[in-house]
C-alpha cells in the first residue's frame, strides 16, 4: 500500500461520523513536558488532502502541548495508521480549539498478532443524551470544514 493509499484509507475512516451506535476512537499524542494524550472521535477530525483539522475542547491539556507537531493513531479495521502532523497552528474558540497542521508522514502500524480496535458506544444504549452528542459531532465537523459556527459543548 502506498502512502497515498494509506492516507486515503485514513481519510475514509475519519469521514464517517459517529452515530447512535457509537463510532471510531482516534488517539492524539502530543509532545511536551509532560506529554499529553487525547481520545477523539472521528467527528472531531477532518482530513482533506494533507491537511488535518481537529476540534479539541479548549481546556484540554493536549491543546497546550501541540505546539509544533502531534501524532494521530487511527484504527483501520485489522490494521492502523499513524499520522505525523507538523506545521501546527492552534486557534482557541469559546469552547473548542481548532488545531490544524500538515501530514508529514503516514505509516501503517501493527503489533502482530494483535489488531487495534478502538471505538466507543453509549451505555446504556437508550441514554437520552446520545442524540445531543451526535448533533454536537455533526456541528464540529461543519465548524472544521468552515461551513458552520463553533458548536456549544453538549450537556455542560
Amino acid at each position: 500500500m502506498t502512502d497515498r493509499d494509506l492516507l486515503k484509507a485514513v481519510a475514509d475512516a475519519v469521514a464517517e461520523l459517529p452515530d447512535r451506535d457509537g463510532g471510531t476512537a482516534i488517539v492524539l499524542a502530543a509532545g511536551g513536558s509532560p506529554p499529553a494524550f487525547a481520545l477523539l472521535s472521528s467527528g472531531d477530525v477532518l482530513l482533506r488532502d494533507d491537511v488535518v483539522r481537529l476540534g479539541i475542547h479548549a481546556t484540554s491539556s493536549a491543546v497546550a502541548r501541540v505546539s509544533e507537531s502531534f501524532s494521530l493513531l487511527v484504527p483501520l479495521g485489522v490494521r492502523a495508521a499513524r499520522l505525523e502532523v507538523g506545521d501546527v497552528t492552534v486557534a482557541r474558540g469559546e469552547h473548542l480549539a481548532l488545531v490544524a497542521g500538515r501530514v508529514t508522514e503516514v505509516r501503517p502500524t501493527a503489533e502482530p498478532p494483535w489488531t487495534l480496535e478502538m471505538s466507543f458506544r453509549a451505555e446504556p444504549p437508550d441514554d437520552e443524551r446520545i442524540d445531543g452528542y451526535v448533533e454536537y459531532w455533526q456541528g464540529v465537523r461543519s465548524w472544521l470544514a468552515g461551513t458552520g459556527p463553533e458548536p456549544s459543548l453538549p450537556f455542560t
